[in-house]
């Protein structure tokens, strides 16, 4: 039995799955060999996989409060608000990333970090070296218009995965996983309609049809992943947590009150769903 998890991202609202996997940890669960993790999923499925718990949560509160990390008075001289390469400072020197462990957790296991490829708009499900893992996160994240938008990894131009597979659960039965955890950020049975964000992005990239693609089809994408998880194959368990109402804080929220109270809930949640799991195992 192929088991996957597969973390959603969602800015600073990973503060909440970043609750869940350190209720994992606490209690030695990860029965997983293959992690998926989108945008912020990806940074906290990697500490996950390292066995840091906290740490991921620490980088959030950490940069909720740094005016490097967020300002918005960048845009005033054509900046991006939102300054993600301050990851690699983050992961090096504030939070360390423990990288060997993190390799060495994964022997005869697979990671797969979501980025979208800004030429043809498609999914790219990344498996990061040590050498390249901070660079996979970064292009993971690089959310449009509000971070640079792009990172180059290996000549080629990636920004955040959650534009061409938000929630990459269909991928993963491709992969052969027929036990599947997702960690989502928004209610279960929420659908996503067309946002501003992506209507300025059909626009601004009208002539370029991979990029347009991606913006066109992000809601969609989406709702057909929740679809898809209300609906699997029938030899297919798709286990979830998710919250019951919209979370506190936003993709981009700078108060750490609310950013402490989803991870909290997460935690709740996520050693709820480890009681409810030995209990059906019982």
């Amino acid at each position: 039995m192929k088991k996957a998890l597969i973390i959603q991202g969602g800015g600073f609202r990973t503060a909440f799955s970043t609750g869940i996997l350190d209720a994992f940890q606490k209690n030695k669960y990860n029965p997983f060999n293959l992690y998926i993790g989108v945008s912020g999923g990806a940074i906290a499925t990697s500490y996950f996989i390292a066995q840091q718990p906290n740490y991921c949560f620490e980088c959030i509160k950490y940069l909720s409060a740094n005016k490097k990390y967020l300002d918005y008075a960048r845009v005033l001289n054509s900046q991006a608000i939102v300054d993600i390469d301050i990851f690699y400072e983050v992961s090096n020197t504030f939070m360390p990333f423990d990288f060997k462990t993190a390799e060495s957790n994964l022997f005869g296991k697979q990671l797969a970090i979501v980025m979208t490829n800004r030429k043809t708009g498609k999914p790219t499900y990344y498996h990061p070296s040590i050498n390249d893992w901070q660079d996979a996160i970064i292009a993971s994240c690089s959310f449009p218009f509000l971070t640079k938008g792009k990172h180059i990894l290996g000549g080629v131009e990636y920004m955040d995965g959650a534009w061409s597979d938000p929630i990459p659960v269909k991928w993963a039965v491709e992969q052969g996983a027929n036990d599947i955890t997702i960690i989502r950020t928004m209610p279960a049975t929420a659908k996503l309609s067309k946002s501003w964000l992506d209507l300025i992005g059909e626009i601004y990239y009208r002539n370029d049809i991979g990029l347009k693609t991606a913006f066109t089809q992000n809601h969609l994408n989406y709702n057909q992943a929740v679809d898809f998880i209300q609906n699997p194959p029938k030899e297919v368990v798709i286990k979830q947590i998710v919250p019951e109402i919209n979370l506190k804080a936003g993709t981009y929220s700078d108060s750490k009150e609310l950013i402490i109270e989803d991870y909290h809930y997460g935690f709740k949640l996520g050693e709820q769903f480890i009681a409810q799991t030995k209990s059906k195992m019982k």
